[in-house]
């Protein structure tokens, strides 16, 4: 999920949360601490330091002490080439659609923290990483190692932060430098930049109000993300610098881009399904966040999906809560779908959200044996489908006017 930072109540939950564990935001206390990252380095015990960003009172299903799960060192194979000229211009005639400003929430900062147990199911998918949202996906797509990386949302200033956090990658080597433009003092650095790059005027005004519009709470989010701990690893595109190394390197390649869309509307998803098919790549990952719990399946994003190049290896990668376990420090369980088992469902009647599809998972022996006790599950057509439409009871013919009874408009109101 995205983090709603337009909520007094959970701009300040979540901000106090994060400012708690983290440090007040300064040039001094930003900067790392060698000592301390030694100890944390030698030390043997099993350690999760990742934030929660509250919100009310709900806490994720646990069943017993959570497992001391190690993440896996990501894949070192070599990142893809370069595109060609002609293939970046394929890339860059992505459409996005326009859409409407949202009025209630802007989504730049999440508060998922644990990608780190999907990542033995995404090792070395390759093909193209589609995701919602903002910087999350920068972690699973290396661990996917993918080929291509786009980012997709509805909410333009996501797509323009995402924009920037581009520009800043290519300037920066490593992910402290990255973050260092978020600071106080990496603001004349940072504008400067984003004039520079921006190929209308129009865009550097927007890139530089998106940029000093969030700047600020960036600066702390980034650090949390940076410092998110699990066993002896940093696990996340800040924290490690395989994964980083792997995200700059891909944006220099021209291999990252970021496009405004709807999962259910009628342009971005299907133009992101034909720059994969001109480039010669399947798709492999549709991360969807928490976005299916906001809408019922329409026809348009069964379409979407179902018109994007994939194959056998192709999942919905999902975040879902309902009682399902999540890996300790975070808030959601992380759900690998099977995107041909996923499609089969719901062009059923019987399957209209995803609390019915997930209903299987949840309910059936064959699903809660999918479900690890570290928060992630791989869901397939092994999974039995319980979901049955009932069938409408047939009509009452109507009843004859009883001569005692009045009849009519005056009887409806009686």
């Amino acid at each position: 999920m995205r983090t709603h930072i337009t909520s007094p109540r959970l701009v300040h939950t979540a901000l106090l949360t994060l400012a708690l564990a983290a440090v007040p935001l300064s040039q001094a206390a930003l900067a790392e601490t060698p000592k301390s990252s030694a100890a944390a380095a030698t030390s043997p015990s099993f350690v999760v330091t990742a934030p929660w960003a509250l919100e009310g009172n709900y806490r994720p299903q646990s069943e017993g002490p959570p497992p001391k799960w190690q993440p896996p060192a990501l894949s070192d194979s070599p990142v893809a080439p370069p595109l060609s000229d002609e293939q970046r211009k394929v890339v860059q005639d992505t459409r996005s659609e326009k859409l409407p400003e949202p009025t209630w929430a802007r989504f730049v900062m999440s508060n998922e923290w644990r990608h780190d147990v999907v990542f033995p199911k995404l090792h070395e998918l390759g093909g193209v990483f589609v995701g919602v949202a903002t910087d999350q996906n920068y972690t699973m797509a290396a661990a996917a190692r993918a080929q291509l990386i786009v980012t997709m949302d509805y909410d333009s200033d996501v797509v323009y932060t995402h924009r920037i956090y581009h520009h800043f990658i290519k300037e920066s080597p490593t992910a402290e430098e990255l973050r260092s433009y978020y600071q106080e003092a990496g603001i004349p650095k940072a504008t400067a930049l984003l004039q520079k790059v921006a190929q209308t005027p129009e865009e550097g005004v927007r890139l530089t109000r998106i940029y000093h519009r969030y700047r600020q709470r960036l600066a702390l989010y980034l650090h949390q993300v940076a410092h998110v701990r699990v066993g002896q690893r940093h696990p996340t595109w800040l924290g490690d610098p395989a994964a980083y190394s792997y995200i700059r390197a891909m944006v220099q390649a021209g291999r990252v881009m970021a496009v405004q869309g709807d999962l259910n509307g009628t342009v971005a998803l299907r133009s992101i399904g034909d720059t994969a098919r001109a480039l010669g790549l399947p798709v492999r990952v549709v991360y969807t966040s928490n976005a299916e719990g906001f809408f019922k399946y329409t026809q348009n994003f069964k379409d979407n999906l179902a018109s994007l190049p994939h194959d056998e290896k192709t999942v919905i990668l999902r975040t879902y809560k309902r009682g399902m376990t999540a890996p300790e420090g975070d808030l959601w369980h992380y759900n690998l779908h099977k995107m041909d088992d996923f499609l089969s469902r719901i062009a059923s009647p019987s399957y209209p959200t995803v609390a019915a599809v997930m209903t299987d998972l949840r309910t059936t022996p064959v699903g809660r044996k999918l479900v690890e006790p570290t928060g992630v599950s791989y869901y397939d057509e092994r999974v039995p489908r319980t979901q049955r439409m009932a069938t409408p009871p047939k009509p009452a013919p109507p009843a004859a006017p009883s001569a005692d009874k009045p009849s009519g408009p005056l009887a409806a109101r009686l």
